[in-house]
């Protein structure tokens, strides 16, 4: 009996060489099973993962608790998975592990620094199956040379991109739909319509932008000064040292003074310029006005009047006077007291209009 057990004894001396059935010896020890370390795993093209599940029981990965290969470094020799989801898995070179037995499995696995057949390089992939019911499928775990893009985690890049949803910055946002908001939940900036982004400050509208310019339904204060137009400009500005505030203001009563620009201060109105029910217009100071210049007025109005050079007309066997604009008969003589007179005299009526004398014209 014992020379029979000795026959059917293992050698010390082959290390485990003469073992009948290595796969089953490992599984009944409960030993990791290292299958290969160069592997041709499928030969050429291209397999979905239904295939490499066929070629890993066909190799007996799924009798052990744990079981690897490493594929043979020839790309020609091995398989490229392509549907994965996460990007193809050249399995030349790579490492594959296989963990659980049965229904339940894991399968790793880690590509080499270069690839081919589009495979990502320097990669790890996971495969679990617990059973169709349990949502099986592949990931890729990120790492420091496959670092995950913004995509793939949901972010904004920093090369710019498109952002679905309200942002808000340091705070929640509560204006809701395409806005920003800064600081405080309900202060920022929510696209409107096409072309009009609306401004907020406490959640109130207080003004918007469209194509037209800036809209603003609040006060606008400023330290500087307000410039209109392109190239000359008009401007309004405040030089800050005056004792009180001074006001620009159009304004209507809806009666006799229907449309009123008017300028004042914090004591009253200075001027206003208005126009009337008929039409017209009309002009109004509070106040004196004190030109700079008179020559302005002075070629306007009439300074000064006199009579002119004096002219004689004979009238005893003479011509006279006839009526003549701006005349006046200044004298009538008779020298020797009959009842015939024997001349006229007469003056122009003249006006003063800045320097110079007109005389005046009749109706």
């Amino acid at each position: 009996e014992t020379i029979n057990r000795a026959a059917d004894a293992l050698q010390k001396s082959q290390n485990g060489g003469d073992i009948p059935d290595i796969d089953l010896f490992v599984r009944n020890i409960g030993a990791a099973r290292a299958f290969n370390g160069g592997i041709n795993i499928g030969g050429g093209g291209e397999w979905w993962t239904p295939d490499l599940i066929n070629w890993l029981e066909s190799q007996g990965a799924f009798n052990h608790p744990y079981w690897m290969c490493k594929g043979s470094w020839s790309y020609a020799d091995n398989k490229t998975i392509t549907d994965t989801g996460c990007g193809n898995i050249c399995l030349a070179g790579a490492v594959v592990e296989v963990m659980g037995t049965g229904g339940a499995i894991t399968i790793r696995v880690t590509t080499p620094t270069t690839t081919s057949g589009g495979g990502v390089a320097s990669a790890q992939f996971i495969y679990i199956n617990h059973g169709d019911g349990y949502s099986p499928g592949w990931r890729r775990d990120f790492n420091t040379i496959n670092k995950p893009t913004s995509e793939d985690v949901g972010a904004l890049s920093v090369n710019g991109g498109q952002l679905n949803g309200p942002l808000g910055i340091g705070t929640d946002n509560a204006l809701g739909g395409n806005s920003i908001v800064f600081g405080d939940n309900d202060t920022g900036f929510k696209w409107h319509s096409d072309g009009v982004l609306g401004i907020y400050a406490n959640n109130a509208l207080v003004g918007y932008i469209d194509n037209s310019g800036l809209h603003m339904s609040v006060d606008v204060l400023t330290n500087g000064g307000i410039r209109a137009g392109d190239g000359k400009r008009l401007s309004l500005t405040s030089n800050n040292n005056s004792t009180m505030t001074a006001t620009f203001n159009l304004w209507g009563d809806g009666g006799n003074r229907p449309t009123v620009i008017e300028l004042g201060d914090d004591q009253g109105w200075h001027l206003y310029s208005q126009r009337n029910t008929d039409g017209s217009i009309s002009f109004r100071v509070n106040g004196q006005m004190e030109p700079n210049s008179y020559s302005n007025f002075d070629s306007r109005y009439v300074q000064d009047i006199r009579l002119g050079s004096l002219q004689y007309g004979q009238v005893w066997n003479g011509p006279g006077f006839s009526d003549t604009s701006g005349y006046v008969i200044t004298g009538i003589i008779n020298g020797n007291s009959d009842e015939l007179v024997d001349e006229a005299h007469r003056r122009p009526i003249q006006k003063l209009i800045g320097n110079q004398w007109y005389n005046v014209v009749s109706i």
